[in-house]
């Protein structure tokens, strides 16, 4: 009888612990290393050497320098002006990819149907443009002279504007041009996650006669939490290269470098001014900022689970 009752131990079998199933996952997990390590590690080992030599583009790296590239690039006030647009433009593009595509999301969510596939279709349409063409076009609309956008205020009286040319107004321009398709990329995103609710609460709250706006507010939105945090922290380190398409083709980062930023300084260094030592340090700035911001929101998040 105990010989029954007593567990046989397999022979062969791979236990979920067992290293012989890690040794399994390793040919699977190999060309997703490599491509890694590719176009992600050694580029951006590679950058980091860069940052302290002496280089132009135009032949062999030069010399070491140590740290005159940081040096040369804290000296310049375009560099931290540039750091300074970034962040206003993580803070103005916020609400474009959390809130808004959020509330977008839920009213297409909750009216299902062929109207509600062509709608999302519609709002979608910004992804699927090159965003070159996309720029180029706003070029044309918001030219001083003969765009769209001025003839179309002067039917209501009122003066040209020099849209891309004034200072008042090119940040915001660029803003909005972004924000057509981060608001519906991040749509769709949270359309994901609406499909994963926990459809017990919905239905409780049904039974419990709950509006729709109650259902929203204490059901819905809640468990969009993780994903709201997500796409707050993609808008706060990927604002910048967001904007970087419309920067460089409708204002250069100009007037006054109220539109620039680090990713478009970082090309202009580079590209433009062949400085690539100065352009390599101002790179490695960004990533060790972004590092310790993520290793920052780890241990955070860490500390949270464990409390």
């Amino acid at each position: 009888m105990t010989s029954l009752l007593t567990p046989t131990p397999t022979r062969g079998v791979a236990t979920s612990g067992s290293p012989r199933r890690g040794a399994r996952a390793w040919p699977y997990l190999t060309p997703v290393l490599a491509l890694l390590l590719v176009w992600v590690y050694g580029p951006a080992l590679f950058t980091g050497v860069l940052s302290f030599l002496e280089w132009n583009l135009t032949g062999a790296p030069g010399g070491f320098v140590g740290l005159d590239n940081y040096a040369r690039l804290f000296r310049e006030p375009e560099f931290g002006q540039a750091a300074g647009q970034t962040l206003l433009y993580a803070a103005a593009l916020l609400p474009f990819s959390t809130i808004i595509p959020m509330f977008l999301a839920i009213m297409l969510w909750q009216r299902p149907g062929r109207a509600s596939t062509v709608y999302r279709s519609l709002l979608f349409l910004p992804v699927m443009v090159a965003p070159v063409a996309v720029a180029v076009s706003w070029r044309f609309i918001l030219n001083p002279l003969q765009g769209l956008a001025n003839e179309t205020i002067a039917l209501v009286g009122l003066p040209p504007m020099n849209w891309l040319g004034d200072p008042a107004s090119a940040l915001i321009v660029i803003v909005i041009v972004t924000s057509a398709k981060v608001t519906a990329f991040n749509m769709l995103l949270y359309s994901a996650a609406l499909s994963t609710l926990d459809r017990r609460t919905l239905e409780a709250a049904r039974l419990e006669r709950a509006s729709a706006w109650e259902t929203t507010r204490f059901v819905v939105i809640p468990q969009l939490n993780r994903t709201t945090v997500l796409l707050g922290l993609l808008s706060i380190v990927l604002a910048g290269q967001w904007v970087f398409t419309n920067v460089s083709v409708l204002t250069q980062g100009g007037p006054d470098g109220v539109t620039d930023n680090v990713y478009y300084r970082i090309y202009t260094l580079g590209f433009e001014f062949f400085e690539t030592g100065m352009a390599s340090a101002a790179a490695a700035i960004v990533l060790l900022f972004f590092g310790i911001a993520s290793l920052g929101w780890v241990f955070l998040r860490r500390s949270r689970a464990r409390g």
